[in-house]
């Protein structure tokens, strides 16, 4: 059990067996004063019982619990216990005023019941022994009359055996908390932790909570005056029937433009047909009526035929050819000479292989009929392999010409006539 020093206020662990075959001397932890613990038990309680008896009388009485035993035991009396608790000094009776010209005489701390009994029986030892001389001994103890004991003003209570959380030693020092409440909060952090996540307080909040400087309802009011202090983020959200409008107007609108990309490519292909083929009776009805050609006796200028199937020629804003796909090179060149801004003057001759041969690429030649004088030219050709089709061109800038490379030895070109393409 533990008891409480009757001058020190300090707790005091002690082992008190169920028989007792003799006092027991224990030593206060806190100022060094000795108490002999001699209770009589009849019947032979054990620590349970004692401390039954201590709980029931502590409830009782409104006292914590070590008081309790130091009252059962008789180191200390219910009214001291009582204003110990209340933060009051011991009650004891003042001491008459000392009359004048009297030494001064210090405070002496007073002595309870036990201690008395146990001074009495040594100075009782000390005279009943035959090889002892009173000049030998210590000069009597003086006794103050009960009467005329001095008021003692002990220090603040001083709790170091209390094992609460030291994270409460704040509170404990300032006065928010007494030790027995501390005590009973048992952990500082786990109880803010709980309040914290019981009432959404912050952990500032909920340690001042915790140490006793703020009840939960003023906590509350804080939170709710800081939070009006702070604007509101802002929640927009959006639901899923509007993204999936979006996706769907975009979706839309890409298909809509690449339809109409497709559109404009395929009538002008269709355009140049027909004009091509509106051309062609219509020159040689003239030729008939007039025996010659357009312009007297010259023959009239040939009519670049139509591009062959299957070949998709792009294009840019400005008329230039950009790409042209195809099933084999040699309708990819007779496109690329007979569309875009150069149609009708550019004319293909043949098909080259590469140099090392590359059975993916291919040299398309033609010259321009503008300019006679002018070199041949040559385009690349390559195959897509996932597609197994031909095309020039990357689709983003102007088809570029190069000069024609050297045919390697043993290469046989493959001749191209835009004419017999037509014809086919």
């Amino acid at each position: 059990m533990r008891f409480r020093c009757a001058q020190c206020r300090a707790l005091t662990q002690v082992q008190i067996p169920a028989r007792m075959t003799a006092p027991i001397v224990t030593a206060c932890s806190g100022c060094g004063r000795r108490y002999r613990f001699a209770v009589d038990r009849p019947r032979a309680a054990d620590d349970q019982e004692r401390y039954r008896q201590a709980k029931e009388f502590a409830e009782a009485n409104q006292i914590d619990l070590g008081s309790a035993y130091s009252i059962l035991e008789g180191v200390m009396t219910l009214e001291d216990a009582r204003a110990l608790r209340k933060g009051l000094p011991p009650l004891r009776p003042a001491a008459p005023p000392a009359p004048a010209g009297a030494p001064e005489r210090l405070p002496v701390s007073p002595r309870s019941d036990l201690e008395e009994a146990l001074v009495q029986a040594s100075e009782a030892a000390a005279r009943e022994a035959p090889d002892s001389k009173s000049e030998s001994r210590t000069a009597p103890t003086l006794r103050t009359p009960p009467g005329q004991r001095p008021v003692v003003v002990l220090p603040a209570l001083a709790e170091s055996e209390v094992g609460y959380d030291p994270g409460f030693a704040d509170a404990v020092r300032d006065g928010t908390l007494t030790p027995r409440q501390a005590l009973e909060r048992g952990e500082r952090r786990a109880l803010a932790l709980r309040l914290s996540q019981r009432h959404r307080l912050s952990m500032d909040l909920a340690l001042r909570v915790a140490d006793n400087r703020l009840t939960v309802h003023q906590a509350l009011q804080q939170k709710a005056s800081n939070e009006a202090k702070v604007p509101p983020r802002p929640q927009t959200s959006v639901s899923h029937g509007v993204w999936n409008f979006m996706v769907f107007s975009v979706g839309a609108m890409i298909l809509v433009g690449l339809g109409m990309h497709i559109y404009d490519v395929w009538g002008e292909y269709l355009a140049q047909r027909g004009l091509a083929a509106l051309s062609l009776p219509e020159a040689a009805a003239a030729s008939r009526h007039t025996g010659q050609g357009p312009s007297g006796g010259q023959p009239a200028p040939a009519v670049p035929a139509p591009p062959p199937p299957l070949t998709v020629p792009r294009t840019d804003s400005t008329g230039q050819l950009v790409e042209v796909v195809g099933p084999d090179p040699r309708s990819v060149l007779i496109a690329f000479c007979s569309t875009g801004r150069q149609s009708g003057r550019r004319d293909p001759i043949e098909i080259d292989p590469t140099a090392p041969p590359d059975a993916s690429a291919r040299w398309g030649l033609f010259r321009n009929l503008e300019q006679p004088s002018m070199p041949v030219r040559a385009i690349l050709i390559r195959k897509d392999p996932r597609t197994g089709r031909w095309s020039a061109g990357d689709g983003r800038s102007p088809i570029m010409t190069e000069p024609p490379p050297q045919l390697a030895p043993g290469a046989r070109p493959v001749p191209v006539s835009a004419t017999a393409a037509g014809g086919s």
